[in-house]
């Protein structure tokens, strides 16, 4: 559990340097045409995102769990495990440039359908929550290939709950990047980005190879404590065996008599009564 949460923050970490110029496209429209940024709209912003994120885990993990069902459940995990590695793969080689989104005509639809781009003008004109709010929660459900690959890692849990977590340590990783968007947009310059954008892309794709081969981790840990277990098994049918077939007493051999001394008088104290035979 501790490794997945891990591995999705980081996901969302290295991965923020996209939203800055996707996600962070729409905070900077929002902010860097006032004077002042609106910092509690800008927190519920952040807040209602991650809530989506949240969200959209416990509904894929829940998936993934009625996937796994009773049967079959090793060979279902290791499948997701693929899946999830190969979308993450496919993020990466977009965020570092090597290949061309193929989202981007959907994100831009979607936009107009859900009519983000209406609360958007609301919440740069007015310090009111529930615009900033909106753009949080719609924001969250854009098509995006961070998010697939961070819904691709819930996939792999356990229970819906547990994919709840995967996300919000997901939505966690992208918040440094997120609420520093209208500074790194004046800072970062589009060489320094580019650079960074690649390491972040090589960093993701050896986390996506990490997150194909876990099960291979496990499968020897596994290993490792059947073999405890299988030993702990044959001792405890052993203890069990001989319970159910308890050692045969030795042949009992009449008592020793016991001698007493009184006085030098040395008697021979009586055995048990015999029966008599006639």
């Amino acid at each position: 559990m501790e490794m997945l949460l891990a591995s999705a923050f980081t996901i969302g970490l290295l991965g923020s340097l996209h939203c800055i110029g996707m996600c962070g496209g729409l905070v900077s429209a929002i902010t860097m045409s006032r004077d002042k940024i609106w910092w509690p709209g800008l927190f519920s912003y952040q807040l209602a995102r991650i809530s989506s994120y949240i969200a959209l885990g416990i509904m894929v993990a829940a998936i993934g769990v009625s996937l796994q069902g009773d049967s079959g459940l090793q060979s279902v995990q290791i499948g997701l495990s693929y899946f999830a590695a190969g979308v993450m793969i496919l993020f990466a080689l977009n965020l570092g440039g090597w290949m061309p989104d193929p989202l981007s005509q959907l994100t831009a639809r979607v936009m107009g359908f859900t009519g983000l781009g209406k609360w958007s003008q609301q919440a740069n004109q007015q310090n009111k929550f529930t615009p900033w709010v909106m753009v949080g929660l719609l924001n969250g459900l854009l098509p995006c290939g961070l998010v697939y690959a961070g819904l691709a890692l819930s996939l792999t849990a356990e229970t819906a709950l547990e994919g709840g977590l995967v996300m919000l340590a997901f939505g966690l990783g992208t918040l440094p990047a997120m609420l520093a968007t209208p500074s790194l947009m004046r800072v970062l310059t589009p060489q320094l980005r580019g650079i960074l954008l690649k390491v972040a892309a090589i960093a993701l794709i050896i986390l996506a190879l990490f997150t194909a081969t876990r099960h291979l981790l496990h499968g020897e840990h596994d290993h490792a404590g059947g073999g405890h277990a299988n030993h702990s098994e044959h001792h405890s049918s052993s203890s069990a065996e001989h319970a159910d077939h308890p050692a045969i007493p030795a042949m009992s051999t009449p008592e020793e008599p016991t001698h007493h001394h009184h006085d030098g008088d040395e008697t021979l104290s009586a055995p048990e009564e015999m029966p008599h035979h006639h």
